[in-house]
């Protein structure tokens, strides 16, 4: 459920499944959507044989105390290793089956697109659930000349001089940046050249009120719990 900000529709999104679990990990992916989130965020690289999996790092060093790379390992390798929290590491293929909001996928290298391309055309129902963000505006580019009705947006974590013409040369009508040193009058100027801007990771209460006062469309967090008290809370003054 949507919810309002000062008369305003505010999207919630739990950054790499919020941090009522492990990150990237199917059981924060389901808290968040049982918290009652929009959607979720997550990243994803390539294995070794082509199947995409979640993770932020393209090694395992930080998540499981493993010095390999991702796309070093075949899949069956990687599902056999643990998460701290006791979880395996998902497949995206694995989340967006059992996911009933929409999913974020942050294409962390250029060689997952040619992978997330090859599972749409398999499963063209996971199309419509799904939104592809990434740093690498090429890989937002082809995403959306070879599914034009995708919904795309692209990341960066300064403030260009420009960010609708960025937005457009990569085919799409949404950005996402780093919040700190945001304001309104950026914001402004994206919603009058027709793109929408959300923000990444505000996490604690200033904030986040500082990043909702700015005019935000979307606040992908990791504290999507608070996001959500902050907003109901400003319903009741």
């Amino acid at each position: 459920m949507v919810m309002n900000y000062k008369g305003r529709d505010v999207f919630i999104i739990a950054h790499r499944g919020g941090s009522s679990s492990f990150e990237n990990s199917i059981s924060s992916f389901l808290k968040a959507q049982e918290m009652g989130v929009d959607a979720v965020e997550c990243d994803i690289h390539t294995t070794k044989d082509g199947k995409l999996v979640i993770s932020h790092d393209p090694d395992l060093v930080r998540i499981a105390n493993i010095d390999k790379k991702i796309a070093e390992m075949d899949y069956d390798e990687i599902s056999g290793i643990r998460l701290p929290n006791g979880e395996r590491i998902p497949a995206l293929e694995e989340l967006l089956e059992i996911m009933n909001i929409p999913v974020v996928i942050e294409l962390k290298s250029r060689e997952t697109v040619f992978a997330l391309l090859s599972l749409f055309s398999r499963r063209k129902d996971f199309i419509n659930k799904c939104v592809v963000i990434s740093f690498y505006h090429d890989a937002v580019r082809i995403m959306k000349r070879e599914i034009p009705d995708l919904m795309c947006g692209i990341l960066f974590a300064g403030f260009p001089v420009d960010p609708v013409s960025m937005a457009r040369n990569s085919g799409c009508n949404m950005i996402s940046l780093y919040y700190e040193g945001l304001d309104g009058e950026y914001v402004e100027k994206c919603h009058k050249g027709g793109i929408m801007l959300t923000v990444w990771a505000p996490n604690d209460e200033k904030a986040i009120r500082d990043s909702l006062d700015a005019g935000v469309d979307g606040i992908g967090s990791d504290r999507p719990d608070l996001v959500l008290k902050i907003i109901e809370n400003s319903h009741m003054l």
